[in-house]
């Protein structure tokens, strides 16, 4: 008897994962072109042994699996590619050992985090869509802060689902506080210290499938350097992150944010294909560029959760490119340039 081919760690696959991100655009040229295009010579080494048509009935099982599994659409955000590129990568002889691990294995297990790190792009910089961002402190902070200074103590909840590196998570925070400043709640001093008045109950949570992302979300370290994670951020909110220290590796100045704003934000892995939501009788959601990702079936359902996340007059913002699939439960408040949905 022979012995089985051997299970690729899942564990491994973060290094993996990078290592796909790295070669994106060589092995689009190398595999995606050639070997599913027919031309074998550019395609990687395969065990010979390997069936293709058995090889392309794995490809499709796996597909069906991130779908029900995480809601990830497979044709959406360049997925099925990355699933291509982690086939091309993998010995194939180990694939259906792989395959039926993680079939066995939690959805919040080690082998689908990485295998979703590998999936998905957490492509995202503070104050992304500014024009969106001026509405939301208009239209829901302004408006639920006023609301709440007659109460003995006010409150005000916000989710950020799919935050990936948490930069989204931390300006809404950052925007909050300057809402706060502005009715006389909150100041922020000199030497860069966040007071707040302790009568609030303030919470940010920013929630994401991807856990080496959240890692990084609850560091709240960023490297700043052209493009980079503060390529929009207006200049006054420089204040909100420590002085920069020098990059260890990238040469990047490193810059953290301070510790009074961290502790209004907190992260956690949370799957929009989840009965429930991680939070309730929010006063916003803020969902922008992810949905792109999942199928029609998991963004109805991310809507739906999103409704009963939020409280009776509360606000969902999604992206621009995002359509609302639950028009019964939303109703559009247009802005300059954007538009949020008020909860009906």
């Amino acid at each position: 008897m022979t012995d089985p081919p051997p299970v690729p760690d899942l564990s491994a696959l973060s290094a993996l994962s990078a290592k796909l991100r790295e070669d994106d655009e060589q092995f689009r040229r190398t595999f995606i072109l050639g070997r599913l295009a027919g031309d074998g010579a550019a395609a990687p080494e395969r065990d010979a042994a390997v069936d293709p048509g058995s090889l392309a009935d794995l490809r499709a099982r796996l597909l069906a699996l991130i779908e029900a599994r995480t809601g990830i659409e497979p044709g959406a955000g360049g997925a099925g590619d990355r699933v291509d590129r982690l086939l091309a990568a993998m010995p194939m002889a180990a694939v259906p050992s792989w395959l039926s691990a993680l079939e066995a294995e939690a959805t919040d297990g080690p082998g689908w985090m990485s295998l979703v790190e590998t999936l998905t792009v957490n492509e995202t910089y503070f104050f992304r869509d500014p024009d969106q961002l001026a509405f939301i402190r208009g239209q829901v902070l302004d408006r639920v802060i006023a609301g709440q200074l007659r109460q003995e103590r006010p409150r005000l909840v916000c989710w950020c689902a799919g935050c990936a590196t948490g930069e989204e998570a931390y300006t809404l925070a950052m925007l909050i506080v300057e809402a706060l400043r502005e009715a006389g709640e909150a100041e922020l001093r000199g030497d860069g210290r966040i007071l707040i008045q302790p009568r609030w109950r303030i919470s940010v949570l920013g929630t994401d499938l991807d856990r080496s992302a959240l890692a990084t979300a609850q560091a709240g370290r960023y490297a700043d350097f052209p493009m980079g994670p503060f390529r929009s951020l207006p200049e006054p909110l420089f204040g909100y992150f420590e002085p920069p220290e020098p990059g260890r590796f990238s040469g990047a100045p490193l810059r953290v944010v301070r510790p009074e704003l961290r502790a209004l934000v907190g992260f956690q892995s949370f799957n929009l294909a989840a009965a429930e939501p991680p939070v309730r009788d929010a006063n916003l959601v803020l969902c922008r560029n992810v949905l792109i990702y999942l199928s029609d079936r998991t963004r109805s359902h991310a809507q739906a959760l999103f409704h009963r996340a939020l409280a009776r007059d509360g606000t969902l913002a999604l992206g621009p490119t995002d359509v609302l699939r639950q028009p019964d439960l939303f109703q559009p408040v247009w802005g300059p340039s954007t538009v949020i949905y008020r909860k009906r």
